[in-house]
């Protein structure tokens, strides 16, 4: 691509939701660092001046949503308004900077990648929102899931093409960055890290408590839809080989043969193998609906 056609084929996705304060600095810096793209913002509900400023901006498309449907519910309908072959989510609250995004998208043109995913060196959260994140990299890991150290970056940029087959995946709340990574390691699509820096953020943070254990619930939920038997197989083996140990350890110092507490756990524990592999019948024909092509097919328009 010449050297500024990579802006003719972006999209960017604005979810706002009560962020009068940091619209207006987040779109006049988008049109200044890069006018060619199409910039899109998603009013999720607000009850405050967000749409009257989206309104000053010429040539930025404003959608509204008739009530508070979450973030992810508005980069849902953002993703299906978009227009170009890239789409990029950036947060209003000026947080991001165009430059990075810049970065990310020239990558995409140049590298054989689906997506680019921004990271940020220091999240800088609080103590709470840094603990929790750390218990779902934790319950993550544990369960075979490896989604970095920055979990909810809000700026990233995807080939529409791929992210708008997986969109009826992307939950509605503040868990569609992550589930966003999770798609993309689970189904083996090549995307790349971009380190970016942050700006303070405008207004108030919309993120709760209660989003970190949605999010740990949505990491198992997850696990569950493409690979099940990680749960499965792991406890249901874990139960059968501590049933066998106690159960032969009861026979051998009692002389009564197995103890009955031992067949429970060992039965037990083939119960839930079948589980996991009913469960991963039931995946297999959830994927298959998706019908995703092989990365070549994805990323064959960047050559």
């Amino acid at each position: 691509m010449a050297d500024r056609d990579w802006a003719k084929h972006l999209s960017v996705v604005i979810p706002a939701f009560n962020e009068a304060e940091g619209i207006a600095p987040t779109l006049a810096g988008l049109r200044q660092a890069i006018p060619e793209c199409e910039i899109i913002v998603v009013d999720d509900g607000s009850t405050d001046a967000t749409c009257a400023e989206v309104s000053a901006f010429s040539g930025v498309r404003l959608i509204r949503h008739g009530y508070n449907r979450g973030y992810g519910g508005a980069l849902k309908t953002g993703i299906r308004a978009a227009t170009r072959r890239f789409v990029a989510w950036f947060d209003a609250d000026n947080e991001h900077r165009p430059e990075d995004l810049e970065r990310m998208t020239r990558r995409m043109t140049t590298e054989p990648v689906v997506a680019v995913i921004g990271r940020r060196d220091a999240p800088g959260a609080s103590v709470v929102r840094s603990s929790g994140k750390l218990a779902i990299r934790w319950v993550a890991r544990l369960l075979g899931v490896s989604i970095g150290k920055d979990l909810n970056c809000g700026l990233r940029v995807f080939r529409r093409s791929v992210i708008l087959r997986y969109l009826p995946l992307l939950p509605d709340a503040f868990s569609a960055s992550m589930t966003s990574t999770m798609i993309l390691v689970e189904r083996g699509y090549s995307f790349a890290f971009e380190p970016i820096v942050t700006n303070a953020r405008i207004g108030t943070s919309k993120v709760r408590l209660g989003d970190g254990f949605f999010t740990i619930a949505l990491v198992l939920r997850m696990v569950m839809l493409f690979a099940p038997m990680r749960i499965f197989l792991g406890g249901g083996g874990i139960m059968i080989l501590a049933g066998s140990a106690y159960g032969l350890f009861r026979a051998y110092s009692t002389g009564r043969g197995l103890p009955v507490a031992g067949l429970l756990v060992i039965m037990t524990g083939i119960l839930l193998i079948m589980f996991g592999l009913v469960a991963d019948q039931l995946s297999a024909l959830r994927l298959g609906q998706l019908t995703a092509p092989s990365d070549e097919a994805d990323i064959e328009e960047a050559e």
